[in-house]
């Protein structure tokens, strides 16, 4: 990130992960419901306590952005990487993710916010 600091690509890293894993964790919900599962009703609610987790998190990571002037438009998928513009107090720059180190990182902060700490991969 050229124009903003360490906060500010804090901020613009959970705006483009918190979307993605609420949807990831919709589609799983969706999945759950027509699985034969016994029990199902624990893993959903399990489920719904970590999206409302997520959700509540990005209204702060929101406020905060455009407190501190940030504004990043949906990501535009090229080949096998995603572009984002990032607009940073009058600044702007395109970031680039490779779609694996999306994925990747979305599995991490998953099995934060399912297990509450960050597990590292061996």
């Amino acid at each position: 990130m050229l124009y903003g600091d360490e906060r500010d690509r804090i901020l613009v890293d959970k705006y483009i992960m918190y979307p993605m894993l609420l949807t990831i964790f919709n589609r799983d919900l969706k999945v759950i419901a027509v699985s034969p599962f016994k029990l199902r009703q624990p893993y959903v609610t399990l489920i719904e306590n970590v999206m409302n987790a997520i959700s509540f998190e990005l209204k702060d990571v929101k406020k905060e952005m455009m407190a501190r002037k940030i504004k990043v438009t949906d990501g535009r998928p090229v080949d096998d990487i995603t572009e984002y513009q990032i607009f940073i107090r009058g600044y702007q720059e395109v970031m680039r993710f490779p779609n694996v180190h999306l994925r990747n990182k979305a599995e991490l902060l998953m099995k934060h916010f399912l297990f509450g700490t960050l597990i590292e991969r061996k």
